[in-house]
């Protein structure tokens, strides 16, 4: 029977550095997911890879082995194994499959009910997906944890309130700056769900936005939203000029550090304000000693109170219940999943048992009198098995596998599949005289 686990590793367990670390940009996860998966020992792998987390969810033929999980996160990224060890939480069964239902749902992020996280749950099975690196198991898991969110996110007011980090982000800039932004001059850096957050909630704050994104094109779907739009070649003049820069765009190093500042600002001390919501990070951390300069990163937001109490404990409660419904039926479908072969044993065996007694009086028969009797025969077969297969049903779901594997040989004597059913059934024939 498959078997489900995780090894979650999130910025409650983890210094931001060693989640940075353990991150998986989506171009570079693509290229390691195979060696990842050969790494694990696993027959399936996924890797969730955000601001907040690195999860590996990983199915096994057999017992799940989260020892070789954090080996090979340890392995990949030159990282002690001990301390990645020491910050992970593993999750088997049913409370992987209920993990990743929440972490999709928005229940497990700093930011309750964030309604982004469900597109890179979407993002990590296109991935494993298209790296060849999935399974049936898989790839219904993931599918479902989308469904779960979906069906969360249509019965709560999460998505209506526009609850996700970039969100949060700009709520967080206004309550650093007296707060409000109305008539600040704010910048974003990025152009994907982040951007498209922060440009939404900044713009009903007042703000005055612009758009700085490597690729301009891209990001010219914020000029509708009354944002102006540059590419990144001009951060350095954008940056002169902003009161709060919001940063939410991958890169491979810092695109902001001390030399960009001072190049761009001078020694002028007017203040500027700067949220890095990247992993890697993109602003340099050394900014935090600069004159006039306030960084917030990750952790200092996951510190802060970003969720409003209103309605939040009831929508909770409401997703909490949503995603115990889902995760049941995802569990009875996985234990059924031993069923279906066996069901196609049974099914087979108990037909070949009766096609060998119709091969019989196949030259006995005129040939409609034959019709009519293979038609009655063979009803009657499956009238006789409908008992033994509900019951089988019944036990791969309990898991009860000696009764699945008494009821899946009840009419053969082979545990070998069935490839010449005349044969099987004149060895059964031959075995009860």
């Amino acid at each position: 029977m498959s078997t489900i686990g995780c090894l979650s590793l999130t910025g409650c367990r983890a210094s931001l550095a060693l989640l940075e670390r353990s991150s998986y940009p989506a171009d570079e996860q693509l290229a390691r997911l195979p060696g990842l998966l050969a790494a694990s020992g696993a027959d399936q792998l996924a890797v969730l890879s955000t601001c907040e987390r690195t999860e590996f969810y990983a199915v096994w033929s057999g017992e799940p082995d989260h020892d070789g999980l954090v080996r090979t996160l340890a392995a990949d990224r030159d990282l002690p194994y001990d301390a990645v060890d020491a910050a992970t939480v593993r999750f088997s069964g049913a409370d992987a499959v209920a993990h990743l239902f929440r972490v999709a749902t928005g229940l497990e992020s700093f930011v309750i009910g964030d309604a982004d996280i469900v597109g890179q749950v979407r993002t990590a099975a296109e991935l494993c997906r298209t790296a060849g690196v999935d399974g049936l198991e898989l790839d219904r898991l993931m599918g479902a944890a989308i469904s779960t969110s979906r069906r969360a996110h249509r019965r709560t007011s999460f998505e209506r309130a526009g609850r996700s980090v970039g969100a949060a982000a700009v709520d967080a800039a206004a309550a650093l700056n007296d707060g409000s932004l109305a008539g600040r001059r704010l910048l974003v850096v990025g152009a994907g769900q982040v951007a498209a957050a922060v440009v939404a909630r900044a713009g009903e704050a007042g703000a005055s936005v612009t758009v700085c994104n490597r690729t301009r094109r891209r990001a010219e779907r914020f000029t509708a939203a009354g944002a102006e739009v540059v590419d990144l070649a001009q951060l350095g003049t954008c940056l002169a000029e902003a009161d709060v820069v919001i940063l939410g765009a991958a890169a491979p190093h810092p695109l902001i550090d001390r030399a960009t500042i001072d190049a761009a600002r001078g020694q002028g001390q007017e203040r500027l304000l700067l949220l890095d919501l990247c992993l890697p990070r993109t602003v340099d951390p050394a900014v935090r000693g600069m004159p006039a300069v306030r960084l917030v990163d990750l952790a200092d937001l996951r510190t802060m109170n970003l969720n409003d109490i209103g309605t939040l404990a009831e929508d909770a409660a409401i997703a909490g219940r949503i995603v115990e419904e889902q995760v049941e039926r995802f569990v009875a479908w996985l234990a059924g999943r031993p069923a279906a072969e066996a069901v196609r044993r049974l099914r087979a065996d108990s037909e070949a048992i009766a096609r060998g007694e119709l091969d019989v009086l196949r030259r006995t028969l005129p040939g409609e009198v034959y019709e009519q009797v293979e038609r009655t025969l063979i009803r009657a077969v499956h009238k006789l098995t409908h008992g033994p297969t509900r019951r089988l049903v019944d036990a791969a779901e309990a898991g009860d596998q000696q009764l699945v594997e008494l009821l899946t040989n009840l009419f053969g004597t082979s545990t070998e599949p069935v490839t010449d059913p005349v044969a099987t059934a004149n060895r059964i024939r031959a075995a009860s005289v």
